[in-house]
């Protein structure tokens, strides 16, 4: 029996937690490269716009045409980018697996200074509640992105905070 509650600690260890916490972790860091990428990205396409931008003052004609429309589509290039990136919120994802990682590494560390031989109920129910925070989570971020699009609507004469 005991051999038995051995086994599932380090099974439950290194198939839920550890595995779990590579994900996080993994994500995590796809995450901080998206927004790396978008930075790099948007800013190219900044100064590319601004080159164009200069080097259409000092020329004449269809040149100066082009270069500005060049420009012009170069800068809103960068809004598009910089509007997906705020769309996606790879900042905020990031710190959302961050913070999930970082909790299973704290419950790790408690699961494994736990004897296998006693009850593990108590640490269980705190591995899985990593696991639901971060489910939440995703709730939340869905109503902050719905409170957004609500703030933009006027407000009526009725009760306060009521929207139209």
């Amino acid at each position: 029996m005991t051999d038995r509650a051995t086994q599932f600690h380090a099974l439950y260890r290194d198939l839920r937690i550890r595995d779990q916490k590579r994900y996080y972790e993994d994500r995590r860091d796809e995450y901080r490269r998206a927004h790396r990428q978008v930075l790099v990205v948007r800013n190219a396409l900044l100064v590319s716009a601004a080159l164009a931008g200069a080097a259409g003052q000092v020329t004449s004609g269809t040149a100066r045409a082009a270069l500005a429309v060049g420009a012009s589509v170069l800068a809103a290039l960068a809004g598009a980018v910089t509007a997906f990136e705020a769309l996606i919120g790879f900042p905020r994802l990031a710190k959302l697996y961050a913070d999930a990682g970082v909790n299973l590494a704290e419950a790790e560390i408690d699961w494994d200074d736990q004897d296998p031989h006693t009850d593990l109920v108590e640490s269980l129910h705190r591995v899985e509640l990593v696991f639901r925070k971060e489910n939440g989570q995703w709730g939340q971020l869905v109503v902050e992105a719905g409170s957004v699009a609500r703030d933009d609507r006027p407000v009526s004469d009725g009760p306060v905070g009521t929207q139209v």
